[in-house]
């Protein structure tokens, strides 16, 4: 459930007053996160109950066929949804909504609320928490350096915000960081492939600024999924 930020290149070598885009993330994440115990809100959208219904049948009829689906899947073009097929479970008219499910604008609701320790050290912002929150501990902000790492990896800070995150959330000063790594060397058949995509966006949401985060994690071995994680949440 997922602006397209435009830059202007500076290919003059003259030095501005500006920061980049990079530089002000990790300007927010210094100010905002500050050292100490926090609360990390945990949200999901309340969509409403005939979509709500509609999702759930579409996914069950795909949990049934879950080779058919990998397969139909492989075919997809990127930046476009999947052709209609009866065996979604729904009909068409019931897929052309939740494909269109962006421009629904669901409520946002708080699930569950866990508590987190935000850690200072060398110049690195890191996380202790419990429960779902648990996740964090796997997040480190480098600001000194302006890395960002998850789980071990480095993930490149992305030019391209995630806009349906924006939109969705209703934010301001987002940014977004994105690793892909696919092993093409061996194969690109779904039911082979190895792959990661680890997704990290922050942003302010209006009217009330709260910081918002949001993690997307997708492990795949083998063509096995081992992680499938979209979590976002408010901390303050």
């Amino acid at each position: 459930m997922k602006n397209l930020l435009c830059l202007i290149l500076l290919v003059t070598g003259l030095r501005v007053a500006a920061q980049s885009p990079q530089s002000e993330a990790f300007t927010l994440i210094d100010s905002l996160l500050q050292a100490g115990d926090a609360r990390f809100e945990i949200t999901e959208f309340d969509f409403p109950p005939d979509v709500l219904r509609i999702l759930l049948r579409f996914n069950n009829a795909v949990a049934a066929n879950k080779d058919w689906f990998t397969e139909y899947s492989s075919h997809a073009v990127a930046g476009q949804p999947l052709p209609y097929d009866e065996k979604f479970g729904i009909t068409r008219g019931e897929y052309d909504r939740i494909k269109n499910m962006d421009k629904l604008h669901p409520a946002l609701k708080i699930v569950d609320t866990q508590k987190i320790t935000i850690l200072h050290r060398d110049g690195k912002i890191s996380f202790k928490g419990e429960g779902e929150g648990r996740v964090l501990n796997y997040l480190e902000f480098d600001v000194g350096h302006q890395a960002l790492t998850f789980a071990g990896d480095t993930i490149p800070f992305s030019r391209n915000m995630n806009t349906t995150f924006v939109i969705a959330y209703g934010l301001s000063n987002s940014y977004t960081w994105r690793l892909e790594k696919t092993d093409v060397n061996k194969t690109l058949q779904a039911n082979q492939l190895t792959a990661r995509v680890v997704e990290v966006d922050l942003g302010i949401r209006q009217p009330d600024n709260k910081l918002l985060l949001r993690i997307l994690y997708q492990d795949m071995e083998n063509g096995v999924s081992h992680a499938n994680l979209d979590l976002a949440g408010y901390i303050h």
